[in-house]
């Protein structure tokens, strides 16, 4: 396991969860003024298994797999994470911009 690739997946992550509290605090106001119906963050064909209307169980499941790759340097993880990380860093930007 490369500590680089180590380092850049738990700083990417620290970011997504700061940017993932403040995505889901402004669903939970925009849920409560009725403008935020949706049943999840992502499709079924996006890679995560877990189906949320917030952003931290996604952002759980990619922590859990962090923690999976550390422990079997499994290249599928790693390439699943990737994917992962920047499906959620594209959806909090769009999410931020609107």
């Amino acid at each position: 396991m490369s500590e680089a690739v180590h380092k850049q997946l738990i700083e990417n992550i620290s970011i997504i969860l700061k940017k993932s509290l403040k995505a889901d605090a402004t669903l939970t106001t925009l849920r409560e003024a009725k403008q935020a119906s949706f049943a999840a963050i992502f499709t079924e064909d996006a890679g995560f298994k877990c189906s949320a209307n917030t952003f931290q169980p996604y952002v759980e499941e990619v922590a859990n797999d962090l923690i999976f790759w550390q422990k079997t340097s499994d290249q599928q993880a790693l390439i699943d994470i990737v994917k992962k990380i920047e499906q959620l860093f594209s959806v909090l930007a769009k999410f931020e911009q609107s």
